[in-house]
Parts: structure tokens; C-alpha cells; sequence
């Protein structure tokens, strides 16, 4: 079946779409890259409308992920985030942003190896992120969706660093999506937006 090509330019597409979006606290990092503001918004929305009780972040960075839902969701409904960061100067740095928008009681930082922390970890999550190191998204795969209710939602991040040039770990995330295909417990759709998005549903 043919493919149809969109009527706009992706670029101006994304430059519209980001006049749009909400301004971020001025405690977060900031990024000039609009894809990230569509992709915060996205998660935002996903879940204002799931209403998780409890979210999972892999992979905190500086902490924009865990700071946005924080603000925008968490406590607008109670929920808890549960975010985990290797790195110790990024967690350092995301605590520091998730202080400043007073929102300590809504997010435990876990400063860690999520591959190992994620086992100690009781489900269920009805929102996870994966933005954490690309090499293991495949082997955590199985894990994190038996962290997921039924109806629960998986996000992963960075999903077209296959098409991207010189993209790190690249060669890891392309058997991930076959992955997500084939996997009968998800129904995933993909999306061309920041580096890439897979959001699926546990079945």
C-alpha cells in the first residue's frame, strides 16, 4: 500500500506545534529543542487522561520528565512518580529542579542501576517511562510490562536512533521495536516525534 506523503514541511510542522505548548518552570534545564516540549505534552495528556497512581520514569536525566508530570499531574490527582537515574551529578541536578518546584512529596528519585532496581520494585505502574540506556531497553522489556496493569501504558523513548546518523546504541533499539511489534501482550504505535516514540498498551 502506498504511503502518502504529509502535506506540510515536518520541521515547520514542529516549530507550530511548539507556539502552542506551555512554558516549563525556569528550575528545569533548559532545552532549545521543541520536539522535547510536544514530547512532555504528550506524556503530560497521557497521563492526565490514564490518571495512574503510580508512574515509573527510567532514566531521570536532570529531572524534566519527573518535574513536568510532577507539576502538571501528579498532584492534580495524588499520583506518585518513581524515577531512577544512574548518574549520580544528573540526579544531583534533578533534585535540585524537583525542590525548586516544591514537589518532594510526589517523586521518589532512585539513584541506581534500573536494570537491577526495577526487580526490588512493586507494580503495578500504570504509566512507565523508558528513556534510560538504549542496550537495555530489549532485556528489561518483559519486566517492565509485568510491571503494567492491563490497560497500563509503556512509552519508550529514542525509538528512531536507527534512522538517526551516528545515533549511540543504535543497533539496540532496532530489535527493541521488532520486539514491541511481536510481543501479543502490546498493542504499540510508533511516533516521529523528538527522537522517536513507541507508546503501547498492555493487553
Amino acid at each position: 500500500m502506498a504511503v502518502e506523503e504529509p502535506a506540510f514541511d515536518l520541521s515547520s510542522a514542529l516549530e507550530y506545534i511548539g507556539a502552542f505548548l506551555p512554558n516549563r518552570p525556569a528550575s528545569t534545564v533548559s532545552r532549545p529543542d521543541p520536539n522535547l516540549g510536544i514530547v512532555l505534552a504528550m506524556l503530560e495528556v497521557l497521563a492526565l487522561s490514564t490518571r495512574p497512581a503510580k508512574t515509573l520514569e527510567i532514566g531521570t536525566g536532570t529531572g524534566e520528565i519527573a518535574v513536568a508530570l510532577g507539576v502538571q499531574c501528579a498532584m492534580e490527582f495524588g499520583g506518585k512518580i518513581t524515577t531512577i537515574e544512574i548518574d549520580r551529578q544528573k540526579a544531583a541536578a534533578a533534585i535540585q529542579n524537583i525542590h525548586a518546584a516544591k514537589i518532594e512529596a510526589n517523586i521518589e528519585l532512585l539513584v541506581g542501576d534500573a536494570n537491577s532496581i526495577i526487580d526490588r520494585l512493586a507494580g503495578p505502574f500504570g504509566l512507565i517511562i523508558q528513556n534510560g540506556a538504549k542496550n537495555l531497553y530489549l532485556p528489561m522489556l518483559d519486566r517492565l510490562i509485568r510491571l503494567l496493569p492491563q490497560g497500563g501504558i509503556l512509552v519508550s523513548n529514542d525509538i528512531l536512533q536507527p534512522i538517526i546518523p551516528n545515533a549511540p546504541n543504535a543497533n539496540a533499539i532496532d530489535p527493541y521495536n521488532h520486539a514491541l511489534e511481536l510481543n501479543p501482550k502490546l498493542h504499540s504505535v510508533w511516533l516521529p516525534i523528538g527522537r522517536g516514540l513507541a507508546i503501547s498498551t498492555k493487553i
